[in-house]
C-alpha cells in the first residue's frame, strides 16, 4: 500500500499541477504541502491543523477525504513497546507484629504516599488541557449561507478563540459566558471549510476542537426559477498555470445550461463540470441555467489567471503529425513519434521546444492565448515557447 505523501504526490504529478500552484489554489503554504508529499510529520504543525490541511488537499486532488485522514492516523501511530514480566518469588509470610521499629516507618510511607499523590493530583490538573466542546454543529455539515454561527462550550474563564480555513479568517479574544457557553458568527468561503476551535485557560493550557462545513451557495431564485450551485471557482481565486475548472450541480427542473456560451450536457446526475484556459489577467465565468417555462438563474465568479512558467497546449486537427516536445533541455518521453488526428497534450516549463512535421495539423495555445497552426501543409516547423 503507497504511503500517505506518495498517493498526494503521484495525484498532483497526474494533474500537472506544481506545488507553488497548489498551494496558491489551497491557500496552505508551500512547506506544509511539501512535509504532507514526504510523510516529513515533524515538520508539519499540530494534528489539528494537519487534518484540517490533508482533507483540503485531498479535496483539491479529488481523492477520498476520509480514507486519507485514517491513513494519516495510521502512519503517525507507533507500535507498542514490547513487555516483558518476570516471574516473582514467592514471599514468605509471617505474623505482623506492630512493634514501634514497624509503626513508624509504616506512618512515614504513608505521608509520603499521600503527598506524592497530592503532586500528582496537582499536576494533572495543571497539565491536563482545558475541556471544548462544539455544540454547534454537533458534526461536519454543510452549509447554505456564507454566514455561519459556531456554539459550543468550555471553561468559563477561557479565552475562545475560532479560525477558518482556507484563509484563514480569525476570531478571538471570544469570552465564554458564566456557564461556559459561547457563540461566534463566521463568514464560510465556498466549498470545504476546516473551523478550529481553541481555548486558552488560565494557566496558558490550550484545548482544541474542530469542525468542517462545506459551503453550498445557491443563486438566489424565485418560485419557478431554476436553482444552480457552483462548487468551483471561489470567488476570487486565482489559478497560475492551469485551467480554469468550473463545477457544480443543479435541480432537476433545469434544460439547458452553459458556462460562458459553451453548452454543457444535461446529465441524470445533475452534476456539471468542465475547464476553460484563459490568457493571463482577470477574468469573469457566467453559469446561466433554464428551464423549460424559460426563466433563467446567472451565477457569475470572478477569477484571476497568472502564468510563471509556459503552457503550451497542443492539439492534432485535421491531419497527424510528427512531433517531439523539449522541455527545460530535456525531451519529453513519448514524444518524437506520430501523433494521430485528435490527441491532445499540454507541456510546461521555463523553456518549452516544439518541433512538427506537419505545422498545419499541429494547433498550440501558449498561456492561454488562441490555438493557431505553427505552418503549412507538410511544414517542418520549430518553435520556442518561454515563461514570461
Amino acid at each position: 500500500m503507497a504511503r500517505l505523501g506518495e498517493t498526494l504526490r503521484a495525484q498532483r504529478e497526474k494533474k500537472g499541477i506544481t506545488l507553488e500552484q497548489a498551494a496558491s489554489d489551497t491557500r496552505i503554504r508551500e512547506k506544509f504541502l511539501k512535509a504532507l508529499e514526504d510523510s516529513d510529520y515533524q515538520t508539519l504543525p499540530g494534528t489539528v491543523y494537519t487534518k484540517g490541511f490533508l482533507r483540503n488537499y485531498a479535496e483539491y486532488l479529488e481523492l477520498p477525504t476520509e480514507e486519507l485522514v485514517v491513513q494519516f492516523h495510521q502512519e503517525r501511530d507507533l507500535p507498542d513497546a514490547p513487555r516483558t514480566f518476570k516471574p516473582l518469588n514467592p514471599i514468605a509470610r509471617r505474623s505482623l507484629i506492630f512493634t514501634p521499629a514497624v509503626l513508624v516507618p509504616v506512618v512515614v510511607l504513608a505521608g509520603i504516599v499521600l503527598f506524592v499523590s497530592y503532586l500528582y493530583y496537582q499536576f494533572v490538573s495543571f497539565a491536563v488541557p482545558p475541556k471544548i466542546e462544539v455544540t454547534e454543529p454537533a458534526s461536519d455539515a454543510i452549509a447554505q449561507s456564507a454566514d455561519f454561527v459556531v456554539k459550543g462550550r468550555t471553561v468559563p474563564e477561557g479565552r475562545v478563540t475560532v479560525q477558518v480555513f482556507p484563509g484563514p479568517l480569525t476570531v478571538a479574544d471570544i469570552h465564554p459566558n458564566a456557564d461556559g457557553t459561547f457563540t461566534v458568527n463566521v463568514q464560510l468561503n465556498p466549498g470545504s471549510n476546516h473551523i478550529v476551535v481553541e481555548v486558552l485557560d488560565v494557566t496558558g493550557k490550550v484545548g482544541r476542537a474542530s469542525r468542517t462545513v462545506r459551503l453550498d451557495t445557491a443563486a438566489a431564485s424565485s418560485p419557478g426559477q431554476p436553482v444552480v450551485i457552483v462548487e468551483e471557482p471561489a470567488n476570487g481565486a486565482t489559478f497560475t498555470n492551469a485551467p480554469v475548472l468550473v463545477r457544480g450541480r443543479f435541480d432537476p427542473s433545469v434544460t439547458a445550461l452553459t458556462v460562458n456560451g459553451v453548452q454543457v450536457p444535461i446529465s441524470n446526475a445533475r452534476l456539471f463540470e468542465i475547464r476553460f484556459t484563459y490568457p493571463a489577467g482577470p477574468q469573469t465565468i457566467q453559469i446561466v441555467a433554464r428551464n423549460a417555462a424559460g426563466a433563467t438563474t446567472t451565477e457569475s465568479r470572478a477569477v484571476t489567471v497568472a502564468y510563471t512558467a509556459a503552457v503550451v497546449n497542443v492539439t492534432l486537427k485535421g491531419g497527424e503529425a510528427w512531433l517531439q516536445a523539449t522541455v527545460d533541455g530535456t525531451v519529453v518521453p513519448g514524444t518524437g513519434r506520430v501523433f494521430k488526428e485528435g490527441e491532445t497534450a499540454t507541456y510546461t516549463g521555463r523553456e518549452v521546444r516544439l518541433r512538427s512535421g506537419n505545422g498545419a495539423a499541429t494547433m498550440v495555445s501558449y498561456n492561454g492565448q488562441p490555438a493557431v497552426a505553427l505552418g503549412q501543409q507538410g511544414e517542418v516547423v520549430e518553435r520556442v515557447y518561454t515563461a514570461q
